[in-house]
């Protein structure tokens, strides 16, 4: 059976340490390379095509943010999770832009680590519910309501709306708003209706013409 490859970065000995013995114990996981910077990281990410790296948010040379740009622009299929504890908000949000596939707390047991690893690596979500819920903060904050308030959107409608601009799937905006599947594709469906679109994307074209600035 093949293993999943990873590679970890943080600029901590201990976090690599730690999470490199709880990996290698594993009989489906191996640590192909440990980076104490970003861009160490994305070295390893080309030299060794890694299935998941994990990425400290905050490190030297290079920012977790910045090589999660760089590998998901030149290795797309490798899931890139970010590494967290207590980082400001500008940071987790920065990670969220830039397409991280999840979330990981340092501060979590070995078995919720290696779940989650395993759950990222098999397409699902990766997202804490502390990570979860400060994203939500930012889009309420983020998003002009008034003028999806004037389609009639309720504030359930804008938030999925929000999420489903920032390209959340069902699934991912059900673990997020600790909804059901079926919940979020009824609210879609109404979404769709109030906007007067036929499909996801002309839905998602009018949210981000109402509600998004341009450097977003």
């Amino acid at each position: 059976m093949s293993k999943i490859r990873v590679v970890i970065a943080d600029d901590q000995n201990l976090i690599c340490d730690g999470i490199r013995i709880i990996l290698d114990s594993q009989p489906d996981m191996e640590v192909v390379g440990i980076a104490d910077n970003g861009q160490k990281a994305v070295e390893f990410v080309s030299a060794c095509q890694p299935d998941v790296a994990l990425l400290d948010i905050s490190m030297p040379v290079m920012s977790g943010i910045e090589a999660l740009k760089e590998i998901k622009v030149n290795y797309p299929k490798t899931v890139v999770l970010m590494l967290t504890t207590f980082d400001p908000d500008e940071y987790i949000i920065g990670a969220f832009r830039s397409g991280a596939d999840g979330y990981l707390l340092k501060d979590m047991t070995a078995e919720k680590l290696v779940v989650a690893i395993r759950n990222a690596f098999n397409g699902n979500v990766t997202m804490p519910a502390s990570i979860a819920s400060r994203i939500i903060v930012h889009i309420h904050e983020d998003v002009k309501k008034n003028s999806l308030q004037d389609y009639g959107l309720t504030q359930r409608e804008i938030e999925i709306a929000g999420l489903m601009a920032r390209g959340f799937s069902n699934e991912l905006i059900s673990i997020t708003l600790g909804i059901s599947l079926g919940t979020v594709k009824n609210y879609i469906s109404v979404i769709y209706s109030k906007l007067e679109a036929n499909s996801r994307q002309e839905a998602i074209l009018v949210i981000k013409g109402l509600n998004y600035s341009e450097s977003i």
